[in-house]
């Protein structure tokens, strides 16, 4: 590729060069860089539309590990199933940090899926119980598959419990999600679908809890992934009062995590959280330290994380010779 030549890489492309398991070992890498302070992440800008039920998001992240800079612009539109289009499309740019030139733009809605898969499967690895062999679902949707991938990568899962508000959705999951030698089942209630799991994992748009504390046995990791804007909330808020509650970015989550609404209540602040994942990939803090205490992840999604995607993209792109080139800025 000539040095003044953007590479373009649509989403068949980018799926042929990337799966779970260098998604989770990427992601797992920039959650050290950014522990250790070598990373530069704006939190993420918001562009608010509700008059079409919808948003945009910008999302730019520098990681000196990596040497490149990346912008998603991603958006979030509930009502897109009418227009034959997915409620979330993204696109990231990946520049040269020394030059600002635009090495490549790419597909970053299947990114997007991969490397929010990719941070609970992370999170997972270092808060769960190291024999968690039971995941509980609740939401059925595209990031329920991703995170049960990134799951399978990291334990010997026997049992997965799906719930979900449409059977039809429920029973399509299961359909396309099962495999041999795990036990994967649908339950009519979010309480029966997580009692007596070892993993929960929450990845519904609800804007009131739905997981209630008491449902929670000792022991058990939760990742929540679903709130990801200010006003969405799955957990009873009751459980941050004796589980360890671990954020990706504490700004970020104050503002649209999963505590964005006990934050804004001043039933939480910072003192509240523990750690922010980062530093217990870098090693600053512990992880789990024992088997009966209960861990909470709290994605929201942050820039480093597409940035850690789009690099090993970018890369096996390169190597691999796919996608093609255009003078984007002219100057040959």
């Amino acid at each position: 590729m000539k040095d003044s030549a953007t590479l373009i890489l649509d989403r068949k492309t980018v799926a042929s060069l990337i799966d779970m398991k260098s998604s989770i070992l990427a992601v797992e890498k920039v959650f050290s860089q950014y522990g250790l302070g070598r990373a530069a992440m704006p939190p993420k800008i918001y562009l608010d539309l509700p008059e079409f039920a919808g948003d945009f998001r910008a999302m730019p992240a520098f990681v000196k590990g990596l040497d490149k800079c990346s912008l998603k612009w991603v958006n979030t539109h509930a009502n897109n199933k009418k227009y034959g289009l997915p409620s979330v499309m993204a696109v990231v740019i990946l520049n040269d940090p020394k030059n600002g030139f635009p090495l490549s733009i790419m597909d970053g809605t299947l990114m997007t899926s991969l490397r929010t898969g990719a941070a609970g499967g992370v999170a997972a690895k270092y808060l769960a119980r190291r024999d968690s062999e039971v995941v509980a679902l609740v939401g059925c949707g595209v990031q329920a598959r991703t995170q049960l991938l990134a799951l399978r990568e990291v334990f010997k899962i026997k049992s997965v419990k799906v719930w979900g508000k449409e059977s039809a959705l429920v029973n399509r999951f299961i359909e396309d999600m099962k495999r041999p030698g795990e036990e994967m089942c649908s339950f009519s209630t979010v309480e029966k679908c997580v009692n007596h799991s070892d993993i929960v994992v929450t990845t519904t748009p609800s804007r009131k809890p739905i997981v209630n504390h008491a449902w929670i046995k000792a022991g058990t990791h939760i990742n929540a992934i679903g709130a990801d804007a200010a006003g969405k909330q799955e957990i009873d808020p009751k459980i941050f009062q004796y589980a360890k509650l671990v954020v990706d970015d504490f700004r970020q989550a104050s503002h649209s995590g999963e505590i964005n609404i006990p934050c804004t209540k001043g039933i939480l602040n910072s003192k509240d959280v523990y750690a922010q994942l980062g530093q217990i990939v870098c090693g600053k803090k512990k992880g789990r330290i024992s088997d009966r205490e209960i861990t909470i992840f709290d994605s929201t999604g942050l820039a480093i994380q597409d940035l850690a995607i789009a690099d090993v993209v970018y890369r096996a792109a390169l190597k691999r010779k796919k996608g093609y080139t255009i003078d984007l800025m002219g100057l040959n």
